[in-house]
């Protein structure tokens, strides 16, 4: 007997007609009924076109049916690369979250709970590498406009160190030209160094001593306060002549030549240090200058004009000439 197999359309209906009237127990009805259960549960699948495909619609066409066979190799490869990017790609996240959080090292080393050096910044020093509160020359602005005739130098030249080059005033006749020092805010005053006439050579090479007078005794007014005049001699001297100051506290000195000489042949020169040291102003680089006298010389002046004997009888009498003015002191507390 052959195996007839039943479609899903004719297995639901004989379901759900079962019981419905009398049912038919006639042996023909029993045989049109019968299922080969044994056929379908055979595992003798090799004549079957597709490899065991049952049809399932009773149509015959098995190319329709869909393929339900499952290829445990292929699950099993699938399933191991996808749990080995998972895995990679937490191995990665820890890392990247795990440097992130880390906090970094302190700079000089060594735990946090270790006491670490700290640099502590250094008081810039002053101009010119000298200590905070020693003295040193303070930087100022010259000016002799209106005081000095047509063809003069800047009196700022006496500010600078060249040799070569000096503060040259045309006097117009006579002296009492007045020169105006500007220190642009408080010092406290402890030296003035003047170098009167002109020690140096010019550009040319040509010394120029004998072409122009020397100041030889000038005053200094401090901040317009008439008891804080200050006489100066220098004695011609052919170099610097220091005049000590009492620690005056000024922002503002008026330089008054009072009298110019022609330059001597042989100019007195400073005079050294003694030997033991001492007696004598010492200036920022350590050497002893000369004290100069605060006592005017007494002058013979011509009953004329009122100026010294000397003057405006030689062209050298047209002009004199400060070399270097050396305002020596520190900042005020």
């Amino acid at each position: 007997m052959t195996a007839q197999i039943e479609s899903d359309e004719d297995w639901t209906a004989r379901v759900t007609g079962f019981g419905a009237g009398e049912p038919d127990l006639s042996e023909e009805s029993y045989d049109d009924r019968d299922v080969d259960i044994a056929g379908l549960m055979s595992d003798e699948d090799d004549d079957a076109p597709t490899g065991g495909v049952v049809d399932l619609d009773g149509d015959g066409d098995l190319s329709a049916q869909p393929d339900r066979r499952f290829d445990h190799k292929v699950a099993w490869g699938f399933g191991g690369l996808v749990a080995a990017g998972v895995v990679a790609t937490l191995v990665a996240a820890v890392a990247f979250y795990s440097d992130n959080s880390r906090p970094a090292p302190p700079a000089g080393g060594g735990s946090l709970s270790e006491p670490q050096a700290v640099a502590v910044a250094k008081p810039s020093p002053a101009p010119g590498g000298v200590a905070p509160g020693a003295d040193r020359p303070l930087p100022y602005t010259a000016d002799a406009q209106g005081s000095c005739a047509a063809g003069s130098t800047p009196a700022q030249t006496m500010s600078g160190s060249d040799p070569r080059n000096a503060f040259v005033c045309v006097r117009g006749g006579g002296d009492g030209q007045t020169i105006s020092i500007d220190l642009g805010r408080t010092y406290v005053i402890t030296a003035i160094s003047l170098t009167p006439g002109w020690v140096g050579i010019d550009g040319s090479g040509v010394s120029q001593w004998s072409q122009h007078r020397v100041v030889t005794l000038v005053q200094y007014l401090f901040d317009g306060d008439p008891t804080s005049l200050v006489t100066q001699d220098t004695k011609n001297i052919h170099g610097e002549a220091v005049q000590p100051i009492k620690h005056q506290v000024a922002s503002k000195i008026q330089l008054l030549i009072r009298q110019s000489s022609r330059p001597p042949a042989e100019p007195p020169q400073p005079s050294a240090p003694p030997a033991g040291g001492g007696g004598g102003l010492t200036n920022i680089l350590g050497d002893a200058l000369p004290s100069v006298s605060q006592t005017p010389p007494v002058l013979a002046l011509d009953p004329v004009t009122g100026q010294a004997a000397d003057t405006n009888s030689d062209p050298v009498d047209a002009t004199f000439a400060i070399s270097s003015l050396k305002i020596l002191g520190h900042e005020a507390v």
